[in-house]
């Protein structure tokens, strides 16, 4: 079986109930902060190496499931990366300043990455001679992932 047919099979419902689990195990931890959430002029060696490990993981673990769904790796790495650092200083920070929830914060942020990974998804340059459509569906899980991953490694790193 590929890993992409076994997210599908994953997201149509089957073994949910083990997908559950893991997400409500892996959200216990109350009090994490996968990017960077102030920024600290002092330490400000330590703000870039753990917003740049959480957005490399997150980049890299999108990529590697994208290219599962038939996509190219070097240029989805490099586009995901610039509109990951994008979305972070341009959406995150101010949202996160309008909106005081961490967790409405997030639920936004995977959304825009969802929309992310499908517009880079129909474009020739992004694909393999292989590609198929990318259904938003699996956009939004692989965003989704990849958040939760970037959550935790920065949970690690700024612990």
């Amino acid at each position: 079986m590929e890993f992409g047919d076994f997210i599908k099979r994953a997201y149509k419902g089957e073994k949910m109930r083990k997908w559950s689990i893991l997400f409500l195990l892996l959200c216990s931890a109350g009090v994490a902060f996968a990017n960077p959430i102030i920024i600290d002029p002092i330490g400000g060696l330590a703000y870039v190496i753990v917003l740049g490990s959480a957005i490399g993981v997150e980049v890299a673990i999108i990529t590697i499931l994208l290219f599962f769904f038939d996509m190219s790796p070097a240029p989805v790495f490099i586009a995901l990366f610039i509109g990951n650092l994008t979305v972070y200083f341009a959406v995150f920070l101010p949202l996160l300043d309008a909106v005081s929830n961490l967790w409405v914060a997030e639920g936004l942020i995977v959304a825009l990455d969802g929309v992310l990974i499908k517009a880079i998804s129909r474009y020739e340059l992004f694909q393999l001679e292989t590609f198929t459509q990318l259904k938003w569906e699996y956009a939004f899980l692989i965003a989704a992932v990849g958040n939760i991953v970037s959550y935790y490694v920065g949970a690690v790193i700024s612990a």
